[in-house]
């Protein structure tokens, strides 16, 4: 199958979950992000990316066993911005992820799941019903405001 064609067959979510609606999904089709410049958007959440790690790294890494997604922090911080109704939880998110909006970190996560996710098989790879998620502990209380907080007290070290 054409790479195109398999990259045409993510563009829409598919929501196999009834408690999902189409505001909890974070991926749109491109169509929607035609003034986002995809390559920049995604070197910016790169560089966010290498940034935090450097910062996780040197303040663990000399005396822990750590396991470190930034992935998964973006991933989860785009997740909150994308169901906030709050503007100032979005400002701080789209300052700490570098991004100027909503569509610009959708298309970001749209590129990567089509880059990522597109296998070779001939229905255009794995059907999921969200890309992103963040592990917790069952005993920690995490509010989206204190996540922010925390992420903010790690960049600034």
């Amino acid at each position: 199958m054409d790479p195109k064609e398999k990259r045409k067959k993510l563009s829409t979510p598919e929501l196999e979950s009834p408690c999902l609606s189409k505001k909890d999904v974070a991926i749109t089709n491109p169509s929607l992000h035609s003034n986002v410049d995809v390559g920049e958007a995604m070197k910016k959440q790169n560089d966010v990316a290498m940034f935090l790690t450097e910062k996780v790294i040197s303040v663990l890494a000399r005396n822990f066993n750590f396991v470190f997604s930034p992935a998964s922090i973006n991933a989860y911080l785009t997740m909150v911005a994308v169901t906030s109704e709050e503007q100032t939880l979005r400002s701080s998110i789209f300052s700490i992820l570098r991004s100027s909006s909503i569509d610009e970190l959708n298309a970001v996560f749209h590129e990567g799941a089509n880059t990522v996710f597109v296998d070779g098989s001939e229905d255009g790879g794995p059907k999921i019903s969200g890309i992103n998620g963040v592990w917790m502990d069952q005993s920690l209380s995490v509010s989206p405001v204190g996540s922010i907080k925390c992420l903010w007290a790690l960049i600034k070290l």
